[in-house]
Order: C-alpha cells, then sequence, then structure tokens
C-alpha cells in the first residue's frame, strides 16, 4: 500500500432503486487534498458518508490505513466530518463546542484546554473562547466547525461544501485558510464541492463525479487542460467542444485567438465575466466557439465576421459522452 491512507474498492450504492454509486474505487494517500467535484446528485455526499460510517455500501470495502472498517461504526473510525451547516451546538461556547469531542474521550481538563487553545490558534480565532455561536459570524462558525474536527486529529478529515453558505470575497479567504490549516497538519482531507474554481485552486488531486461514476481522476492541471471527457471539458472551465474529421476536440476559450486561422466566425454576442471578455461566434459549419480576453477593451461587436482559430497543440481529443 505504501503511503497509501484510504482505498474506496468498488462501492455500490441505490436509494429506492435508484443506483447512486456504481462500482467507485480509489485510492487515496496520507496527506492528499482530495477533491471530489460535481453537480448535485451525482453521488459526492453519498460516498463521503460512506466513508464517516453515516451511510452503508450495498456493496464494496472502505480500507483506512490497512484496516476494513466497512461496518465499523461512525464513532470508531479515525476520521471526522465538517458540514456545510457547521452543526454547533448552540448552548456551549466556542471552547466547550471545540473541546467536546476531546472531553468524550476522557481527556483532563488541562489537556482539553491545551488543545483547544493550540486548534483556535490554527484557525485564528484567539480569544473567541466564551462566545456563543450566535455571537460569531458565518466565517467565524465555519472556523469553529473546523477546529472542532481538527482537534481530534483523525487520519482523514471529510468535509461537506463548508464553504457552500459564505458569501464570495470570505469563501476565498477560507480557501487559502484551508489549505494554510491542511498542509500545518498534513491531515488528510476529502473535500466536496459543485464549484469547479474551489476544486481547482484547493486540490492535490481532482476526482471529477458524474452519475455515480469517476469520470476523471487527476490534479488540476491534468483535469483543466487534458479532459479525457466531454463532460469533464464542460465541466470544468466549459472548454469549447469543436468537431473535425470524425474526432472531438476540447479547446480552451483563452486559446482561441481572434484574426487567426481560416476559421470565420460571426459575432453572437459579447460578455464580460470575472474579468474576462467572452466573445461567441458561429462557425460556417454552424459549430459555436467561444474566446476569452482579458479586460474589457475587446473591438468587436455582434455581427461582425472574423477570423478565429487556435494552435493545434492547444486542442485536446476527447471521448464523446452525455453533457
Amino acid at each position: 500500500m505504501g503511503n497509501v491512507i484510504l482505498q474506496l474498492k468498488d462501492i455500490r450504492k441505490s436509494f429506492d432503486d435508484v443506483e447512486i454509486l456504481k462500482g467507485i474505487s480509489l485510492d487515496i494517500k496520507k496527506g492528499e487534498f482530495i477533491t471530489l467535484l460535481g453537480s448535485s446528485g451525482c453521488g459526492k455526499t453519498t460516498t463521503i458518508r460512506i466513508i464517516a460510517g453515516l451511510e452503508t455500501a450495498d456493496s464494496g470495502k472502505v480500507i483506512l490505513e490497512g484496516k476494513d472498517i466497512t461496518d465499523l461504526e461512525p464513532n470508531k473510525r479515525d476520521v471526522n466530518t465538517v458540514f456545510q451547516n457547521y452543526a454547533l451546538f448552540p448552548n456551549m461556547n466556542v471552547e466547550q463546542n471545540i473541546g467536546y469531542g476531546l472531553k468524550i474521550k476522557k481527556y483532563s481538563k488541562e489537556e482539553i484546554k491545551k488543545e483547544v487553545e493550540e486548534a483556535l490558534r490554527l484557525v485564528q480565532l484567539e480569544g473567541f473562547e466564551k462566545r456563543m455561536p450566535n455571537q460569531l459570524s458565518g466565517g467565524q462558525r465555519q472556523r469553529v466547525a473546523i477546529a472542532r474536527a481538527i482537534v481530534n486529529k483523525p487520519s482523514v478529515l471529510l468535509l461537506d461544501e463548508p464553504l457552500g453558505a459564505l458569501d464570495l470575497v470570505l469563501r476565498r479567504q477560507m480557501q487559502e485558510e484551508l489549505k494554510r490549516i491542511q498542509k500545518t497538519l498534513g491531515i488528510t482531507f476529502i473535500y466536496i464541492t459543485h464549484d469547479q474554481e474551489e476544486a481547482l485552486n484547493m486540490s492535490s488531486r481532482v476526482v471529477v463525479m458524474n452519475k455515480g461514476v469517476f469520470e476523471q481522476i487527476g490534479t488540476p492541471n491534468e483535469i483543466y487542460y487534458n479532459p479525457r471527457t466531454t463532460y469533464v471539458a464542460n465541466f470544468v472551465g466549459s472548454a469549447n467542444i469543436y468537431k473535425k474529421d470524425n474526432k472531438i476536440y476540447a479547446i480552451r476559450s483563452e486559446y482561441v485567438k481572434m484574426n487567426y486561422g481560416n476559421l470565420k466566425g460571426v459575432v453572437l454576442e459579447k460578455s464580460f465575466i470575472g474579468g474576462l471578455s467572452k466573445v461567441k461566434y458561429r462557425l460556417e459549419d454552424g459549430q459555436t466557439i467561444t474566446s476569452s480576453h482579458s479586460g474589457m477593451d475587446v473591438d468587436v461587436k455582434v455581427n461582425d465576421i472574423i477570423n478565429v482559430g487556435w494552435d493545434e497543440i492547444h486542442q485536446v481529443e476527447v471521448i464523446e459522452n452525455e453533457v
């Protein structure tokens, strides 16, 4: 096994005769930051609930540190979970919330105090020990939930869309905080999101899920620049799909150039999103292509006819599947 800490072996799960997980397998290394990325209903949450023991797989095995934990009760697994809704105890202050698990494990008061202080330092909430959850902002409550999970020093930390309730600015700040915490502690993180930018920014590897299967597993660079299927190409970064000579290619919009090549395109629309101007064209064969450009200063207008193209090195052949 080497440094593999967690294995999923051919996990299957159905609800009401609908197969949610269709035989998924994955080896996760110690200290990895793995993200399960996919749209709602693809099986992400079911996967980590099975790892946590909150759901029972119909078949397959979960192996943690070489031990089969498939049928083990949740409280006997060396994993902790951080949920989107924080799940803090409203009648306990920050210190009590974070130290609750240690209290259950019969740690002494001195040990609990020491460990809680260290966890608060890691999530940068020193001095908040006596505050109640209703006295905290959303971001602060999320930090407390993370501190409560990491204080137990689990082998694996499961995070189920933990930043989903935060606004964009705070969400990006917390992404950096989570990466820092994970790197400091060296704990294996298994993270769930439907946000492609979040997945690419935070992860050592990304697992793209689609209708109960692992569509592609790879580094953020591999997933973005070398998608295996049309689903991955469209879901992660919305690549152009271009058909030529009975083959299908994915081309990232940043590689599509105006006044370049010999494909003529009619400008259909121009938009400005996330600091990029995007221009959509209809080619002579009816296919559509989008280019993206930094800033707002793109000198084209709707119905202009211009040449568009890209270098072949930037087109990746992909397998066509349901998008």
